[in-house]
């Protein structure tokens, strides 16, 4: 055994070695129930419904009585690293205040209020803003000698940034309120500029096992058809709360196009309770245009960790590159991600599942709240079919995601 050990820690160092010079532009890794609950852990840890998006290779890890299983969640997060959301907030809250100081013939009073729009309209260059949304549905069954699933997942991600900003930062205010009077009535002025890619993909997975040095060896691959549109919204931080109904429409959408690639998942079982795994998303990349810049859908590339047993799981995932996030234009780069993650599982005999977990950002060059830890937690409830619920927080994010299926 200590000889396998030196074998396989020397070819995952190898592996770790040429993976952390690539960097990624691609889909958040798996965002579903059971995983976000326990911190986004799931390359060594996912079970049968989740093993899809997580790691291939893992239909092959499940317990006798899992034969076939289906899944069907939804979710959302929100990362607002530079509190942007605060800031319109303040700033159609101090336009309120100058309508109401007009009406009022309170010229004092709406000086103040233009006052305070400058203020914020000063602090707002180079502030970026990061909503998520998805969807999943999955079916994997396993079989003597092979495992095999279908999965389909959406994913809607996009970037929002102020631009055509009336004033520079660090203007005098006095100046900059002057600036934002005259421009309060122009379209093209203190623009919420959301850029995003609606990703949907549609999988098959299969995946089977091997004795090796005595363990379990599990190879999984996902061949994937992947189709990418465009979203680009414009509106003034003036009307934004009052425009958003009009992001969907399809005037604002675009067609990027379908294109084919692959996952590839092994697994380790290095002791009965110790298991190791490595997901290596997107083999085959693909470039877009978008609007005149470059769009990379590139490789990701995930270590897990994970101690099992029939009451208790715990996991480790850590990401082997920094991943840039699915978004073309460069001002959205600080929100790339490269995360380490820990979490756990509490299995009280199949019927209830107590999970929690944290993940931290170790990306260079990112905001101090994008360096901020998640903190999250999970419950798991059998009722004849299975409920999983989840949550996560920090001071300038926050998600959750909810998912029902059955097993047998």
């Amino acid at each position: 055994m200590k000889n396998s050990m030196r074998i396989l820690t020397a070819g995952i160092l190898f592996g770790v070695t040429i993976m952390a010079q690539t960097t990624a532009r691609a889909i958040p890794f798996t965002f579903e129930g059971r995983s976000l609950g326990m911190g986004g852990v799931a390359v060594a840890t996912a079970d049968i419904a989740t093993a899809a998006f997580a790691n291939p290779a893992m239909l092959t890890n499940q317990l006798p009585t899992d034969d076939f299983a289906l899944l069907i969640g939804v979710g959302g997060f929100l990362r607002d690293p530079d509190n942007m959301i605060d800031d319109i907030d303040q700033f159609q809250s101090a336009n309120s205040r100058r309508e109401t100081a007009i009406n009022n013939g309170d010229v004092v009073a709406e000086g103040q209020a233009l006052l305070d729009m400058a203020e914020v309209v000063t602090q707002l260059e180079g502030k970026v803003i990061a909503p998520e949304l998805t969807a999943a549905a999955a079916m994997g069954i396993t079989f003597d000698s092979f495992s095999l699933a279908i999965s389909a997942r959406a994913d809607a991600i996009a970037g929002g940034a102020v631009t055509n900003l009336s004033c520079s930062p660090g203007q005098d205010l006095v100046s900059c309120a002057a600036a934002i009077k005259t421009d309060l009535n122009n379209p093209n002025k203190n623009l919420l500029n959301i850029d995003g890619i609606i990703a949907t993909e549609v999988g098959l997975s299969l995946a089977t096992d091997f004795d090796l040095l005595g363990q379990k060896l599990s190879v999984g691959l996902k061949p994937k058809l992947v189709n990418l549109q465009g979203l680009i919204f414009k509106e003034s931080i003036q009307t934004v709360s009052a425009g958003f109904d009009s992001i969907n429409k399809k005037d604002n959408k675009f067609d990027l196009g379908n294109f084919t690639t692959l996952d590839l998942g092994l697994s380790y079982d290095i002791t009965d309770s110790f298991r190791l795994g490595l997901i290596a998303r997107n083999l085959i990349t693909e470039q877009f245009k978008v609007l005149g810049q470059t769009l990379n859908f590139d490789r990701e590339y995930r270590l897990g960790l994970a101690y099992h047993n029939r009451f208790l799981t715990l996991g480790l995932d850590y990401d082997l590159s920094e991943n840039q996030p699915l978004l073309a234009n460069p001002v959205f780069d600080k929100l790339k991600t490269q995360y380490l993650q820990v979490g756990a599982e509490l299995n009280a005999f199949d019927y209830v599942q107590l999970r929690v977990g944290a993940a931290k950002n170790l990306a260079s060059g990112i905001d101090s709240g994008s360096q901020e830890t998640a903190y999250t937690a999970g419950l798991g409830i059998w009722l004849g079919f299975n409920l999983d619920v989840a949550a996560t927080y920090t001071q300038d994010s926050l998600g959750a995601y909810v998912q029902t299926g059955f097993r047998f």
